[in-house]
């Protein structure tokens, strides 16, 4: 089925998306395309507001549109040439536009220097998420990462010291099940830890899913398999279906003050960065600490996992591709990441280079939130990886969390619950080269 013809039998009617109206009508405009909405939408119109401020030659506007339908309505403003002239998507729809031919080669606006400064001094894995067939299609204006959030006061109850946190996976698999607490008829009413996630974890066992250029996969590999496994027995260890009761008894709103962990349903927990402002802004006076998830004793690798979050593309048929390229320029710090800095730290999100990481005001912001630091030192691991830049990466992700949720349920092996991923990809993509795709 063709792109065109999968939007317009899915997309029926599009939520409109609201934006501020225009102060500066005798500028040029840059329509940006966004998917924050409330304290988020907030922030994003700062960072709008400063940039118009900064010069009088483009004015960017704003436009929320809803998640549901915003990469549908993207796709036919593309086809129908009206497109944004900016928009922020999620990382993993990154090489599936660009293989469509939506998207604009972002390098061909760049100076020789600013080349240079983006290929060369980027975090790798943040800069690789946006890249195609050796193209850069994406940036990110504030990338994603997980570590352990850890519950200073319970691990001291249960006799542990927070400050020497387990250094093995099997040492803070035997801390979590202590941090566990029952009620009478022996269910959860604490999760002192749970192993889960597949694709993130699998980084800590030296695997991780790939997909090489030349067709190479690297899916049902011992590696994961072990991390499956792990996944799978830690589970049992719990109950399955004592961990479903509790998980649904938990008013968990992600980017909201109702996160399980600020109101101590967890005692350790892995979730993303922004939580570390989310923390500051409704939970100051919770002592917790981060830390990376440690590797396992045999075969493992310290700081790994895999970097999603939002990045800013130019659609190929944008208007004004060059204000969009000027914006994203001032939001990401390509020149100057001492400015850009404080848009980072707004979201608490993570940047795109060193440079910005090391900038005085990213620094002097470190100082009041430290537990931001663990997040680092996982970006500068060469552990920490992309994921696969491929067309069909959200069926390869979908494939993942079928295989994770049938081997934790028991329903296959580890091994087979690998072997039908592994084999369902490989048909998936010969299925895709007959109709003409490159993968």
């Amino acid at each position: 089925m063709t792109w065109i013809a999968a939007v317009l039998i899915t997309v029926v009617v599009f939520a409109s998306g609201h934006s501020t109206p225009r102060q500066h009508p005798q500028r040029k405009l840059v329509r940006f395309w966004h998917r924050w909405q409330g304290d988020w939408e907030k922030q994003v119109q700062k960072i709008v507001d400063a940039f118009n401020a900064s010069q009088d030659k483009y004015e960017v506007v704003a436009v929320s549109v809803p998640g549901s339908g915003a990469d549908a309505k993207f796709i036919l403003g593309v086809i129908g040439g009206d497109p944004p002239d900016l928009m922020s998507m999620g990382s993993g729809a990154v090489p599936n536009m660009a293989a469509n031919g939506f998207l604009t080669k972002l390098e061909t606006f760049m100076t020789p220097e600013e080349k240079r400064r983006f290929f060369k001094e980027s975090y790798p894995a943040i800069r690789d998420i946006g890249m195609y067939k050796g193209s850069c299609y994406g940036m990110t204006i504030g990338a994603d990462l997980m570590a352990l959030y850890v519950n200073v006061k319970q691990l001291r109850e249960a006799g542990f010291d927070p400050d020497r946190f387990p250094t093995s996976l099997e040492e803070l698999e035997a801390m979590g099940m202590k941090l566990n607490k029952y009620d009478e008829k022996g269910n959860l009413k604490r999760l002192g830890f749970l192993l889960s996630d597949l694709n993130y974890v699998s980084h800590y066992f030296g695997g991780g899913f790939y997909v090489h250029e030349d067709g190479k996969v690297e899916l049902n590999t011992p590696q994961n398999r072990r991390a499956l496994q792990a996944i799978v027995d830690y589970r049992k260890k719990l109950g399955f279906e004592n961990v479903l009761r509790f998980q649904a008894g938990l008013n968990d709103i992600e980017g909201a003050a109702s996160w399980a962990f600020m109101h101590g349903d967890l005692s350790v927990t892995y979730d993303g960065q922004w939580r570390v402002e989310e923390l500051r802004k409704f939970k100051p006076e919770l002592e917790y600490r981060v830390y990376p998830l440690p590797p396992p004793k045999d075969g493992g690798k310290p700081l790994g996992g895999t970097v999603g979050g939002n990045y800013m593309i130019v659609p190929v048929s944008a208007k004004e591709k060059l204000g969009a390229w000027e914006f994203l320029k001032f939001w990401t710090g390509l020149d100057e990441p001492d400015r850009a800095a404080k848009f980072y730290n707004m979201g608490g999100w993570l940047p795109y280079s060193p440079a910005v990481a090391k900038s005085p005001t990213f620094q002097k912001w470190l100082k009041g939130d430290k537990e931001f630091q663990a997040f680092l030192d996982i970006l500068a691991s060469p552990n920490c990886k992309a994921p696969p830049p491929i067309a069909n990466l959200q069926f390869l992700n979908d494939l993942i969390s079928r295989a994770e949720d049938q081997a934790v349920r028991g329903a296959v092996t580890p091994a087979a619950a690998l072997e039908e991923l592994e084999s369902k990809f490989k048909e998936e993509t010969a299925k895709r080269r007959a109709l003409g795709y490159e993968e």
